[in-house]
């Protein structure tokens, strides 16, 4: 049994009693998320959807100091709620809202008032991504006996790195309730794809550099098929393999890539590639994505040259092992695309020149697999978390008795 799930245990049944001295107009909440951090959203929505295989009737609510916004299209079966304060009334309000059994809170800033009203009434609370930073401003930095007051409701702490471990151990924190476990964050199931079909594919290929344009725009198309005649010129087989985001601008793609001079086949037709007559493969169909990534080594991601557009998200590509790159426009993705950044998993790449230097470059079999590498890792790092978390919930709601 982890030591986490012990410590919950040994609290017996005090939450038992108090929720039968709640209002009863409050409402039932299995799973509360508070975030701190925009990439903490999609993070708990994932494992809301991973904890949700087995429990279908989770009732969940998220909440933020102000400092995250309310994610566009949240689905409505989960609550939403900006909590501002942390005195008395505001904790009281609160609570007279919603009754729930678990809270995962992430990363820190925490707000003493609520998180001690929270253990009176009995609900299991659990510290999450916990970074160093957070517990260096001005609050944590008073009395020891004060931090370990703030810090005792919780019962399991996992940390983004050792130094968010250290300062927890400096706080009076037990080392054994400790984890460090990555980085809370995203990640998305790998896209599936025809074995047949790849083998045809990787077949064709054969030795042949070869990166694609995933989703790509009609208004980012001029760039990239520019940027692939630079290459070419000095990767004398590179292969393009180029797919629209909308099937419905095949015909466009195929003016255009007439009017650059580029020979190209139209999947399932192989017989360029095989021939190496092909400088271009155009892809008619965007949902088979899972196809494409797996044979190319770099993916350029689309929707992110042209202004407005926002960016793909970048885990889909991380995890079936791409080296990424990407334009400046990805403000929707923005978090994930810098910690792939900063991992050494993902470029970012502004026009011509710069794509084709990126693509010359990572055309090198060694250069592309260390980049893929580093963005693989991230990416599957946050998996690990999230299964690790899911089992933790399942455990403790179980324990709670939640549906």
């Amino acid at each position: 049994m982890k030591p986490a799930f012990k410590s919950l245990l040994s609290r017996g049944t005090r939450g038992d009693k108090m929720r039968g001295e709640e209002d009863s107009a409050a409402r039932q909440i299995d799973l509360w998320f508070h975030v701190t951090e925009a990439a903490h959203v999609p993070a708990f929505l994932q494992l809301r959807r991973s904890v949700s295989v087995e429990r279908a009737g989770l009732r969940c609510l998220m909440t933020s100091d102000g400092r995250v916004p309310r994610p566009d299209g949240l689905d409505p079966r989960i609550e939403w709620q900006v909590i501002t304060g942390d005195k008395g009334g505001e904790t009281e309000t609160f609570f007279s809202r919603f009754q729930p059994k678990l809270c995962l809170w992430a990363g820190g800033r925490l707000m003493p008032g609520l998180i001690a009203e929270a253990d009176r009434r009995g609900v299991a609370l659990f510290l999450l991504d916990a970074i160093a930073e957070s517990f260096e401003t001005s609050f944590w930095r008073g009395s020891a006996l004060f931090e370990r007051r703030a810090l005792k409701p919780f019962s399991a702490f996992l940390a983004r790195d050792r130094e968010g471990a250290a300062a927890l151990r400096r706080l009076g924190v037990d080392e054994k309730d400790v984890q460090v476990t990555g980085r809370m964050q995203q990640g998305i199931p790998a896209l599936g794809h025809d074995e047949d079909d790849l083998m045809k594919l990787t077949g064709a290929i054969s030795s042949r550099p070869t990166w694609v344009a995933a989703c790509l725009r009609a208004e980012e198309l001029d760039i990239v098929l520019e940027a692939h005649r630079n290459a070419s010129r000095s990767a004398h087989r590179l292969l393009l393999l180029l797919v629209p985001s909308d099937e419905e601008d095949v015909p466009a793609f195929k003016a255009a890539l007439s009017q650059h001079g580029l020979r190209y086949s139209v999947w399932p037709d192989l017989e360029g590639l095989a021939d190496e007559i092909s400088q271009v493969l155009l892809a008619d169909d965007p949902f088979e994505m899972g196809l494409w990534l797996r044979a190319a080594p770099v993916a350029l991601l689309g929707c992110s040259l042209a202004p407005g557009l926002g960016g793909l998200n970048p885990f889909a590509a991380a995890n079936l092992g791409s080296a990424i790159l990407y334009g400046p426009n990805v403000g929707k993705h923005l978090d994930a695309y810098s910690h792939f950044a900063q991992a050494g998993g993902a470029r970012i790449v502004r026009d011509v020149e710069t794509l084709s230097a990126a693509v010359i470059q990572l055309s090198a079999p060694d250069r592309a697999a260390k980049m893929a590498m580093a963005a693989w890792e991230l990416a599957t790092e946050g998996a690990e978390v999230t299964d690790s978390v899911t089992s933790l919930v399942h455990d403790t709601l179980d324990h709670l008795g939640a549906p």
